[in-house]
This record gives structure tokens, sequence and C-alpha cells, in this order.
């Protein structure tokens, strides 16, 4: 199946900068598909360049099978793009901000689709009231409803929920995944790590400009290995963190509130780690468990 976006040893400098840096990826239709990494790693340069908005200084960028560069109005058709800035009407209604983008956009039966969209994202009942009153939330849902007006089959999203709060981003997830559960591509760009475990299907790690990790939440987090976390004092913490500088199995040592995490690498025996470390110091209880995707974040960084 035809990739919803493909890039191609992408290269894109700014100035001095090199936002990417050779970057390949491919994103299946139907998936949702998380890039992420801290400010600054290329995730927006990332997104105007699938979008059209940005010509690669090197490399190749097909959308739903089709160059951007070359077919470029085609491909602007078929997506649905929701910045970081939402650019809403505030001083107008939803349907009157909705009303417009039809027009622009060029939507047959324009009031038909207007419910249709607002009745998706659950502002039907805030149709008419003017969108200054909103919440950060129902402003993002008022923006994915625009996005969709001329139903496109690639979504593109920008830091979904930046300035959202913790209820306005579980709506935002919610009508997310409906959407991949009605046949959408998504593409979405986030520095929460929580919201990629909790979206995405395929999660892309971009750090510096460069591609590092590309894989399922749960590949990237099974490829991370195992944590021990050891209950301690902080002297009896320290004292092993020491001591297991240049273990072949440890990756990486945490001083934590309550003592020291280990970070045992994939197939590592986080066990016998754990084991070895009563061993050395008095522990008062220990826990081996899987990594958190933040947790996989950092360990790709070092």
């Amino acid at each position: 199946m035809t990739a919803a976006v493909e890039l191609l040893d992408v290269t894109v400098r700014r100035g001095r900068v090199t936002a990417l840096d050779g970057v390949s990826l491919s994103a299946p239709q139907g998936l949702v598909v998380g890039v992420v990494g801290p400010n600054g790693a290329g995730k927006t340069t990332l997104i105007d360049v699938a979008c059209g908005l940005l010509r690669p200084d090197r490399g190749q960028v097909r959308v739903l099978g089709q160059d951007v560069q070359r077919d470029g109005r085609a491909v602007r058709r078929q997506i649905g793009l929701i910045p970081q800035e939402t650019a809403l009407y505030d001083e107008v209604s939803a349907w009157r901000n909705l009303r417009f983008a039809a027009d622009l956009y060029g939507v047959g039966e324009a009031s038909t689709r207007i419910a249709e969209v607002l009745e998706l994202v659950a502002l039907s009942d805030r149709a008419n009231d003017v969108v200054a009153t909103y919440s950060g939330g129902m402003r993002r849902r008022l923006a994915i409803a625009r996005a969709l007006l001329h139903d496109p089959r690639l979504l593109i999203l920008d830091e979904p929920t930046l300035g959202v709060d913790v209820e306005g981003r579980h709506q935002v997830w919610a009508h997310v995944r409906g959407l991949r559960a009605r046949g959408h591509s998504v593409l979405v760009s986030t520095n929460y790590l929580d919201e990629a475990e909790a979206l995405c299907d395929r999660v892309a790690v971009l750090q510096r400009g460069r591609l590092v990790a590309e894989d399922s939440p749960g590949g990237l987090i099974e490829r991370a290995g195992r944590c021990v976390d050891l209950e301690c004092s902080r002297q009896a913490a320290v004292e092993l963190r020491g001591s297991l500088e240049g273990d072949p199995v440890v990756t990486r040592t945490e001083l934590t509130e309550s003592g020291l995490t280990l970070y045992v690498g994939r197939g590592g025996p986080a066990e016998a780690v754990a084991r070895r470390a009563m061993d050395r110091v008095h522990v008062t209880g220990f826990r081996v468990r899987s990594p958190d995707l933040v947790e996989v974040f950092r360990s790709l960084g070092e």
C-alpha cells in the first residue's frame, strides 16, 4: 500500500542550522504516526516539508503517492492541517468560522457538511457561540472540524494539545482515535511522550534533526530493556551507583527520591542485577518493570 507520507533522505538547512539531516520516514495509511522530540528537534520542519510549505534542500517527499513539490496543489487537497496556532476568528461563531473555511475549500452542501463535522467533534450545541468563549480544548476541536471540512485522506497535527488542559487533551485524543477508526491517516508531532504512547501506532524519534529511532511505542519500550527500582538510603544509592560504573549490563543509573533506578539493556538479566545490588548495599525493596516512553526517550538521547 502507498504510504500516507514518505520522506526519502530529506535534508533542510536554515542558515547554519541543519533542521533535518537525511531523514527517511514512511508513515503507513490508516495509522496514527507520531513524530516526537524536544524543542528544536525538527518536528515542525518535518510537518512543513510534508505539507509542501517548505522545500527541502535535498531529498524527496511524497504524500499518498504524489510528489509534494511537483503535484503540490493536488496533494494539499488531500491534507487537513492543524498548526500549532489554531488561527480561528475569535469574534464570530464556530459556525461562521467553518462557513468561511468551507467557502475557501469549495465544499459542496456546506451547511450539511458543517453540521457533520461539528457533530463529530461534539460542538453542535456551541455552534452559534463566539469562539472567544471557547476553552483551549474546544478551540482545538474546532480546528480539527475545520481541517476535516473537505474530507481529507490525511490529517496532520502539529502539537495538537499545546496549551490545552488535561480534560481537553483527552477529548482531543478521543477525536484523533475516532478519525483513525474512520479510516483517516494521521501524522502528529508532539513533545509529550505520554501523548505519543496514548495515540500512536508508530513513533518516529527526532533529535537534532536526525531520525534516531522508529517503531511502535511497545517496540521502543522493549528495545530499551528493563528498569530496576531500588529502595535504599541516599548514601547506599550513591555507593551502588559508583560501584556499577562500567558494568556492561547496566546502561544507565538514576538517583531517585526513594533510592536508585538501574536501566538494564535489552535481554539483560534484570533480576540478577537486582540481586547483585542487594548483595552490595542494604535495600529495603525493589521492583523490576518495563520503562515508560519518557525513559526510552532519555536512553535514546545518550
